[in-house]
């Protein structure tokens, strides 16, 4: 069985971008809120399940993110 707590599919802030979409913690705005949060220690999961699913869409996504 896996670790990974993810929120439900079904869960009211699933895809709510005020939200983290790994974790379910509330983030401080849903654009660069994100980014703050991923980078901070307490959140290394987070970071590492972002840089998986970068790596997994890389091919599909022309050069590098715009922003």
């Amino acid at each position: 069985m896996s670790d990974h707590v993810h929120p439900l599919s079904d869960a009211p802030n699933w895809d709510n971008p005020d939200y983290c979409p790994v974790c379910g913690q509330p983030l401080s705005d849903g654009g660069a809120g994100f980014v703050d949060h991923s980078q901070q220690e307490a959140t290394d999961t987070c970071q590492e399940r972002f840089e998986t699913w970068r790596e997994n869409i890389a091919g599909d996504v022309n050069g590098e993110w715009g922003g």
